[in-house]
């Protein structure tokens, strides 16, 4: 038996079950009746466009272990391309993932349920062989009579699992208190389900023919028996509802009507007020209107900023979380003090062509902080003999440097 065994069979008590919250927190019903579930809201267009576009932008970006090293007085930093995590977290989490595969299934969970779980699998040695996914609905997290945290995973096959806090990485969005994530579906499922709820009204309302139901009377008609009502009933709804059927002039039998009951979409302001919701949901993720999508106040200049915001607002802060979740859990108490994981971001900041070779130009030949070869990698091309060396123009200079003598 495990030391965490052990311990559960003694006190321990229950930070967050299954059987409570997850039903609270992700199946909760909406104030327009409709049951908001993860799986629910990513049926919903911009719901599925908003987690998409954020788990798709993490998991393309290249996730690279560090090591700082002082030299001469001065802090430099290289890539640990010789650690057995290097290729782990850049290429291959688990035997049957790649990495992207694996970071976006990492963000699906954290922006549909607030939290993701992963098991850490060590050989005897305590080397990191892999990281395999856990499904969130079947972790229980417990406080332990020692006062650690530690996990328990329902299997169908094992039974339940006790895993300690080290043997599982914990990533979660914004908390209440430090150890469960919020899910961003179940605190927002009013604007969520309020949105749904209008996008199943737009459908039945094509569905019946874009209109709501007239009303068909019958002048002179007293009465009619049951068998002719059904039979009128189905032989109109057959020929006249449906987007098919849409404008196709009536025929009636003698002695009936047809009087419709409308309301325009612009009365209802049916489609201003999709256009809200759908906003509504993209602040919920921090995803730019442009990038679901919607175009009507967008610009060349303001769409240019607003993803520059979007990488700095919403990417950069869930890349924090990973990274800081990541060194905790992986690292040694040796390493972490001179090893670190760091996602390059750079590249969803880069402009267009001239934009980067002006800024490169300028960070080379003016700012002296880029070599020629920094800006080869940046661009993805091989470094050139010879190109290594900062160029430093002659008035930026000290008195005595080489570049700056005083004769």
């Amino acid at each position: 038996m495990s030391l965490v065994s052990r311990m559960m069979a003694r006190d321990s008590s229950t930070l967050s079950a299954p059987a409570e919250w997850f039903s609270t927190m992700f199946s909760q019903t909406s104030v327009s009746g409709v049951n908001v579930t993860p799986k629910r809201a990513l049926e919903h267009t911009a719901v599925y466009d908003c987690v998409n576009i954020l788990s798709e932008s993490i998991a393309s970006l290249p996730l690279f272990l560090y090591k700082s090293e002082t030299k001469n007085g001065k802090k430099n930093k290289q890539k640990a391309l010789s650690h057995s995590l290097y290729s782990l977290l850049l290429d291959e989490p688990n035997e049957d993932m790649t990495s992207f595969v694996y970071w976006q299934l990492v963000m699906l969970e954290l922006t549909l349920r607030g939290n993701h779980y992963s098991q850490i699998v060590r050989n005897n040695g305590g080397k990191v062989l892999c990281i395999y996914p856990l499904e969130s609905e079947k972790i229980q997290i417990v406080r332990l009579d020692s006062g650690k945290l530690a996990y328990v995973y329902t299997s169908a096959k094992l039974g339940q699992v006790p895993l300690e806090a080290n043997e599982v990485l914990h990533f979660k969005g914004t908390t209440l208190d430090g150890i469960v994530g919020l899910s961003p579906i179940a605190y927002n499922r009013h604007t969520i389900g309020a949105s749904i709820a209008m996008e199943e009204f737009g459908s039945t309302l094509f569905k019946n023919g874009a209109t709501p139901s007239g009303v068909v009377s019958g002048k002179g008609v007293t009465s009619m028996s049951d068998t002719a009502f059904k039979r009128f009933k189905e032989s109109f709804k057959e020929a006249y509802t449906g987007v098919m059927n849409a404008g196709r002039p009536l025929i009636l039998e003698d002695g009936f009507e047809f009087k419709p009951v409308t309301i325009s979409n612009k009365d209802g302001q049916y489609i201003e007020s999709r256009k809200f919701t759908k906003a509504e949901i993209a602040s919920i993720f921090r995803v730019p209107l442009h990038m679901i999508n919607e175009l009507d106040k967008a610009t060349f200049s303001n769409i240019e900023h607003q993803s520059i915001q979007f990488v700095t607002d919403a990417i950069r802060p869930w890349s924090v979380r990973i990274e800081k979740e990541l060194k905790k859990k992986l690292l040694t108490p040796t390493e972490k003090k001179n090893h670190y994981m760091k996602f390059s971001i750079a590249a969803l900041l880069r402009g267009d062509v001239g934009s980067r070779y002006a800024a490169y130009e300028s960070a080379i030949t003016k700012g002296c902080w880029m070599t020629r070869n920094e800006a080869c990698e940046l661009e993805d091309l091989n470094p050139i003999d010879g190109l290594d060396e900062m160029i430093v123009p002659l008035n930026f200079g000290k008195e005595g440097d080489a570049n700056g003598e005083k004769n």
